[in-house]
């Protein structure tokens, strides 16, 4: 602590500038992260659309390739089946076609040997663009046991890739033809099938591809790139413009070491890899054709992104230099306007501290330094007045607690809560409860001898808890006894207490409550409800078994609501044994940490599983299982509870 203390204020602010511009550059180097990413997509993005513009060019050649060699097989069986063999319609065919379709330098339709006539080894129809003339003629030549078309390689390759009853391109490798044009070629032909699966002859479509390779290898992006062409179909390198690359054409595939390492998609886009050659990264950019040969650009990864990473080593040193110079600046202004009056302000402050609240901060400024110390001299005025508001709250509250604490205490006491409260009296057993959900609450319970045969029983709930609620229940106690000790019945005494109660209740308060007299001759219990919750009475039913069950009664108004009120009587006979239990609504209306009510059903279902004990274990077992269910939650509601067996002889449930 004592070295944390010794840091000036100067030196907090400035950590805290650093601290700052540490973030500020984070964020920047983020956002520069991501804007280079950004770019180098954007980059490799433009290769791409170049690798796919030329590509989609050569596509649309080889397509149309393929496309007129399926049409010249077709054309080539039309004429087997139905052109009766008469030559000048094969050469008519063959030279139409070729006139139609500019991009071949020739092609043509070639029977296997002696389908026509088993006489005529050689029969085909070859056309070809004549530069001479300008237009497209027929070359009889092929068809000469000379040349042997049978036996050259393109018609080998061509025969041996059909083996469908359908035309499918077949592509050979590309090849110099010496027979006239002494070029570049390939060939792409189709076969010619008649009764489903047998072969009789094939077609042919020549392509110069010259011009095609030197349109794709002249691709440069970068200083440093260079461009492949292979046939991978035919291990062959058709072009590589790499500066050691020359001397590999028409060599194998193999010989490209760094080849295998790539992957290649079978759709329309480009397959973009990386691969390492001769210590250099590269970036590959490739199109497979639909032929099986391949298009790939490859481009040295620094080169590509040459121009991004100049840009980003510029950015880092104008940052550098700035975020230097606003330190310096930040020391030295710090330094004159905050660090000596801050520094006075403190000594000032630490004087206050010890415990002399009338000190004063004295300083003139009219900055911010000065407001400070404004709000520090307004701060221990308040201080002082709050400490003396706090003191004397406290003190109020002590107060109101213990006369809180005294009021639950006179209030336990004026309920009944000595157990046998008549121990000479053998006729009945009864025990009670009461745990108010405040300090003081709004249930009670009693009972009292009315005359040496007749015992009243009271259980009633006052609307609301706290201190309204006992001083409401005080009230009503007194008015219920005073009025039954006058021998009144139970509906009169209730009528009587209504009308009472009633009367300058501007709080709008009520009262729930049973009211019963016991006569212990004869077991005959009258009873009033007004508005309570319906008692539980253990005794025998139709099946001669002994259980709780609810006891249907005419339930009247709650009191002190509307005066005059009339109530009705009702009236069972208890045997021996017989017990009644009362209680009010904080049993039933408990609820758990899921909102759920204990409820009427739970409450029977649980008196009934505790027959078989003592009044007063039942209660506390009753109480417990409420206190099982509310495990978790804060007690709502006031809770009451009182039972009395009428005895005889027995003692027990």
């Amino acid at each position: 602590m004592n070295a944390f203390h010794t840091i000036s204020i100067r030196s907090k602010i400035l950590i805290g500038l650093l601290g700052f511009f540490i973030v500020l550059s984070v964020t920047f180097t983020v956002y520069s992260i991501l804007t280079t990413r950004n770019y180098k997509q954007l980059r490799i993005n433009e290769v791409t659309k170049i690798v796919s513009y030329e590509s989609e060019r050569v596509s649309k050649v080889i397509t149309e390739m393929e496309r007129n060699a399926i049409d010249l097989a077709l054309s080539g069986r039309q004429f087997f089946l139905y052109g009766n063999g008469t030559e000048e319609h094969g050469i008519s065919i063959a030279v139409d076609n070729f006139t139609d379709f500019p991009a071949a330098v020739g092609g043509g339709i070639w029977y296997e040997p002696y389908v026509f006539d088993s006489q005529e080894k050689y029969f085909c129809f070859y056309a070809f663009f004549d530069d001479e003339s300008g237009a497209v003629r027929h070359d009889p030549t092929f068809a000469t046991e000379e040349y042997d078309y049978h036996n050259q390689m393109w018609y080998r390759t061509i025969k041996n890739g059909s083996v469908s009853n359908r035309p499918i391109p077949i592509w050979t490798a590309p090849y110099y033809d010496d027979s006239g044009t002494n070029a570049l070629m390939t060939t792409v032909g189709a076969g010619i099938f008649i009764d489903n699966d047998k072969f009789i002859g094939m077609s042919t479509v020549d392509w110069q591809i010259e011009s095609m390779v030197e349109r794709l290898t002249a691709i440069k992006p970068t200083e440093h790139s260079f461009v492949i062409l292979v046939c991978p179909k035919v291990d062959i390198i058709i072009s590589n413009t790499h500066r050691f690359g020359v001397s590999m054409i028409a060599l194998s595939v193999s010989n490209l070491a760094w080849f295998h390492t790539l992957s290649f998609q079978n759709d329309d886009g480009i397959s973009l890899n990386s691969f390492d050659f001769s210590d250099i990264e590269y970036l590959s950019f490739s199109k497979q054709f639909t032929n099986g040969w391949i298009f790939s650009i490859q481009i040295p990864a620094d080169e590509i992104f040459a121009e991004i990473d100049k840009r980003n080593k510029q950015f880092i040193a104008i940052f550098a230099c700035s975020f230097i110079f606003l330190i310096l600046l930040a020391y030295y202004f710090v330094s004159k306007f905050i660090n000596n009056p801050l520094k006075y302000l403190t000594d000032e402050v630490i004087k206050l501290g010890n415990s002399n609240l009338d000190k004063q901060i004295i300083i003139k400024s009219k900055d911010e330094i000065g407001t400070l110390a404004a709000a520090f001299n307004k701060m221990t005025i308040d201080l002082k007045t709050a400490i003396v508001a706090m003191t004397k709250e406290k003190t109020e509250k002590e107060r109101i607690g213990a006369e809180l604490n005294i009021a639950r205490q006179i209030q336990m006491s004026m309920l009944p809560c000595i157990f046998p409260p008549f121990p000479d009296r053998k006729e009945f057993d009864i025990f009670a409860i009461m745990q108010p959900a405040k300090e003081v609450g709004g249930d009670f319970y009693d009972y009292f001898m009315i005359d040496k045969n007749t015992l009243a029983l009271v259980m009633a709930d006052v609307s609301g808890k706290g201190v309204p609620a006992a001083l409401f229940m005080v009230i009503t106690k007194t008015l219920i006894k005073n009025n039954a000790q006058l021998g009144k019945n139970p509906k009169e005494v209730l009528e009587t207490v209504n009308n009472l109660l009633n009367e300058n209740n501007e709080a709008f308060m009520f009262v729930t409550c049973i009211l019963g007299y016991l006569d212990l001759t004869t077991g005959v219990f009258t009873y009033v409800n007004a508005g309570h919750n319906p008692l539980l009475l253990y005794s025998k039913g139709e099946n001669k078994i002994k259980s709780f069950n609810y006891l249907s009664c005419h339930n009247g108004f709650v009191l002190a609501v509307q005066e005059n009120m009339l109530y009705k009587t009702n009236e069972i006979t208890l045997q021996k044994g017989d017990v009644i239990f009362l209680y009010t609504d904080g049993v039933t209306e408990a609820f758990n940490t899921k909102e759920e009510l204990f409820g009427e059903k739970r409450l029977l279902q649980k008196a009934n599983n505790l027959t078989a004990l003592p009044l007063h274990d039942f209660i506390h077992a009753l109480k417990k299982e409420v206190d099982i269910f509310t495990l978790g939650t804060e007690q709502s509601d006031d809770i009451t509870m009182l039972v009395l067996q009428y005895v005889g002889n027995a003692r027990n449930l």
